[in-house]
């Protein structure tokens, strides 16, 4: 007599198999029905399942659970992450691009997260980067139509014209940021400037100029505090910091944004060892 080839059903589920279920559901970010469980369940067992892993947390879909949307879109840009607006459809599991486009509205009115125009770029960053209030976006605007009526003259026929450096700092006086915020501590430095290697590493070498980090974070976070994230970083093994070969070719502008090496050297690169 031939045995038949169906799969048993699993009729009940046990605490290993939510276990397991609600793991690869967060390290995915989403998974379908069918791919909850190792085993194959019965439709019982797999609403119970679903009912169980909502409990924990995840949310129900469609076609699956997932990780909260909120939850996913905001860990993009935790800690000092920044994220081209694009590309957020990319990083997320589970959702339309409707879903994503409500979220992100929900996380930037909750002051969790901003939405900022970096050159032509619209970038997401998390809620504690410091960005400009309405009121100021007002008075910007304000100072570049002033600027704007400043420039023409300047640009005007006739003998070569140009602007005092004190009066532009005047201008923009308006807009100088308020006292009293505070820099981000050692671990939120750390995590920003991490992040930044990721961004400015060469595709090949994986290399990144230590004079080009402190400036694409001039504004961010002080040159001093970069130079104590990029230690701290090194001595947990995270990067490995190289000095600059025939250092003396190094530019004065360049040396002054680098950290000190041992025996006299200049650390000029960064390279991150952990993925």
């Amino acid at each position: 007599m031939k045995r038949s080839k169906t799969a048993r059903h699993v009729e009940r589920i046990d605490a290993q198999i939510i276990a397991d279920a609600e793991r690869a559901a967060r390290q995915a970010g989403a998974l379908p029905l069918a791919k909850l469980a190792r085993v194959k369940l019965s439709p019982e067992a797999q609403n119970e399942l679903v009912k169980e892993l909502v409990s924990r947390g995840l949310e129900r879909t469609p076609k699956g659970v997932r990780v909260p949307l909120d939850e996913q879109i905001a860990n993009l840009v935790a800690r000092g992450g920044r994220l081209p607006l694009k590309d957020v459809p990319k990083r997320v599991k589970g959702a339309a691009r409707a879903e994503i486009t409500a979220a992100i509205q929900r996380l930037v009115r909750a002051g969790q997260a901003h939405v900022v125009v970096r050159t032509q770029t619209e970038v997401m960053v998390g809620g504690p980067e410091r960005v400009l209030s309405r009121d100021a976006l007002a008075q910007l605007e304000k100072i570049a139509a002033q600027l704007g009526k400043v420039l023409k003259k300047v640009r005007g026929k006739g003998v070569s014209r140009s602007l005092l450096w004190e009066d532009l700092t005047a201008q923009l006086e308006p807009l100088r940021e308020p006292a009293g915020v505070a820099a981000p501590d050692g671990d939120a430095a750390q995590s920003i400037v991490i992040e930044s290697l990721k961004r400015l590493e060469d595709p090949r070498l994986k290399l990144v100029s230590i004079p080009e980090l402190v400036r694409s974070l001039a504004g961010r976070l002080p040159a001093e505090s970069i130079h104590r994230a990029l230690e701290s970083a090194a001595k947990s093994g995270a990067i490995e910091l190289r000095p600059e070969v025939g250092g003396e070719f190094l530019k004065p502008e360049d040396k002054e944004l680098c950290p000190p090496g041992p025996r006299g050297s200049v650390l000029s690169y960064a390279r991150r060892v952990s993925p």
